[in-house]
């Protein structure tokens, strides 16, 4: 269940059009019609997201598929009807989603997870496996896909593969090398859930240093997760280990290249290291996304901060 915060958080989520992994997201003029177009899509998907999260699976199709009417090319509308599909069940049709999704945005290596995913829910190992394949090629050390490109192995008959898989999962968790949990698509560790759980105590007790050590190995081990992300970017402000931020940049940027929340939180992660000119850089990117009101007085907030650190009086006076 996501807690109630996060429900508030998600509000701050919209997804570009145009979106890519790697890339940064493309800034375009606050007066052109395409911005007017690309920030309306960004609310209504916003809007999708909110459903989404509180399991209101109707609403949430009936957002991402208007969305997909008028934008067509809208991957991440197609990346959440996949989620919203499996949400119901209808395993087929979050299948032909998330191939939308794939198809549009090739590179991103998100899209081909939750293809590999949905495979896996069907039993089409066979077809799972060249992308475990390639997502493991890409992330080696990462247990849970490993876990499954073991089960897709054994599952068509590749039991030397697996073996070796298995081999390389006991290196990198000694647990992972039991065969009943691969057979079960399972790892069981000390890893994701538990580091995400022990992470979150610690940030609820306020014992922040903790927190971030936890939740850093929590994201070493899946770095998809948008709460997790929040929960770490909070514990970092907290504890002031700024640059335990500023390191993950590129792979929170490449995830979350729409989250205003997580964009601001990593541009206030540079301010206070402090890289002013990168605080700007993502500031104006988190201002292009914000919608509620509070957030984008903090950002503006921030510019004026950062603005004064490089000694632009005249773009600081702009937010002050």
């Amino acid at each position: 269940m996501k807690k109630l915060t996060a429900l508030f958080l998600i509000l701050l989520v919209c997804v570009s059009v145009n979106a890519q992994t790697g890339k940064k997201f493309r800034r375009v003029a606050s007066n052109s019609k395409q911005a007017v177009t690309e920030r309306q899509i960004s609310s209504r998907f916003n809007s999708g997201l909110r459903a989404y999260y509180m399991a209101q699976y109707e609403e949430a199709l009936q957002t991402f598929s208007a969305i997909l009417t008028d934008a067509p090319k809208h991957a991440p509308s197609y990346y959440m009807l996949s989620r919203v599909y499996a949400g119901r069940q209808q395993y087929v049709d979050s299948e032909n989603a998330i191939k939308q999704a794939v198809k549009l945005d090739k590179n991103n290596i998100w899209y081909q997870v939750a293809l590999a995913k949905s495979y896996m829910t069907t039993e089409n190992y066979k077809s799972a496996l060249p992308l475990w394949e390639k997502i493991c090629k890409a992330m080696p050390d990462n247990t849970e896909y490993l876990t499954d490109l073991a089960v897709c192995y054994e599952k068509t008959g590749a039991s030397d593969k697996a073996s070796a898989v298995r081999d390389r999962l006991g290196r990198l968790a000694p647990l992972a090398n039991d065969d009943q949990q691969i057979s079960e698509n399972k790892v069981v560790t000390s890893g994701e859930s538990g580091y995400k759980a022990q992470g979150m105590n610690s940030l609820q007790a306020q014992q922040y240093d903790q927190a971030v050590t936890q939740l850093e190995m929590a994201l070493r081990e899946d770095d998809t997760d948008f709460d997790l992300w929040n929960a770490f970017a909070e514990a970092v402000s907290k504890s002031g280990q700024w640059r335990k931020l500023t390191e993950k940049e590129e792979d929170l940027t490449t995830l979350f290249p729409q989250s205003s929340a997580l964009l601001y939180s990593l541009a206030t992660a540079f301010l206070h290291i402090p890289q002013p000119e990168k605080a700007v850089e993502y500031y104006q990117q988190a201002l292009a996304f914000a919608f509620d009101p509070v957030q984008i007085q903090n950002i503006k907030r921030g510019l004026y901060e950062a603005y004064t650190a490089l000694g632009d009086e005249g773009n600081a006076n702009r937010y002050r």
